[in-house]
């Protein structure tokens, strides 16, 4: 697997934490470039989620045939559940796996999501403890213990300088790492200065502080990772 020129940033901290708030401007996107990917969904056959009218695709292009697919248990899940949590890919074998996307804009700034939900896939009741990196770059230790039906989301904004960026699950020894689904939005330029090939964003939270409705809601505050 070719090597990202994202290693040669290791040895500085490359990642800035950021607490975003949620807006129009600040997720704006080109039309074009996304990649949504749902983990774990067996065939080749893409579908388009009814909430987002987004086109999912099957994982099994981006990942070197590595990993096995599960479904959740039946019990976590319910109607309202998004498609890509209700299944995963679990990595049993090997230290370090890693996802592939392909055909990305050298230079252009990108937002990557990796989101996750153990919901008991493999009937062991141990939610597993690991890490997640941008190529050699540690990006977010995810931690999915309690309920098992907690979903996790991590974001961050980068520029590539390849064509490709890899995400990659590594074992840490407390757990088999999964994953349920990993998307890839491009950005405009003028987004967030601050990121540039040596220095990105990780989400630290992100709240609405526009609601139309009576009741507020927001996405649980991340806990801050050191970059390695």
């Amino acid at each position: 697997m070719r090597q990202s020129k994202l290693g040669a940033l290791a040895a500085r901290p490359w990642l800035l934490l950021l607490c975003l708030a949620l807006s129009r401007a600040a997720t704006a996107t080109e039309t074009g470039g996304f990649i949504s990917i749902d983990c774990g969904l067996p065939g080749t056959t893409s579908y388009v989620d009814d909430t987002t009218t987004l086109s999912y695709a099957p994982d099994a292009a981006f990942t070197d045939d590595a990993g096995e697919n599960y479904n959740i248990s039946a019990a976590h899940v319910t109607p309202e559940l998004a498609r890509i949590y209700r299944d995963v890919r679990s990595f049993v074998d090997g230290a370090r796996n890693c996802y592939t996307l392909r055909s990305l804009a050298v230079g252009l700034k990108y937002l990557l999501r990796a989101s996750f939900m153990y919901g008991n896939y493999d009937g062991l009741n141990r939610p597993p403890v690991f890490d997640l990196y941008i190529g050699v770059n540690l990006w977010k230790t995810v931690n999915v213990s309690d309920p098992p039906d907690a979903r996790v989301v991590a974001e961050a904004i980068v520029v590539v300088p390849d064509d490709f960026v890899q995400v990659c699950l590594v074992n840490t020894g407390s757990g088999t790492p999964f994953i349920s689904g990993l998307e890839l939005r491009p950005l405009k330029s003028s987004i967030y200065p601050q990121v540039n090939v040596t220095q990105g964003l990780v989400l630290l939270g992100r709240r609405n502080f526009g609601p139309t409705a009576s009741k507020s809601t927001s996405q649980p505050r991340a806990r801050a990772q050191s970059p390695s």
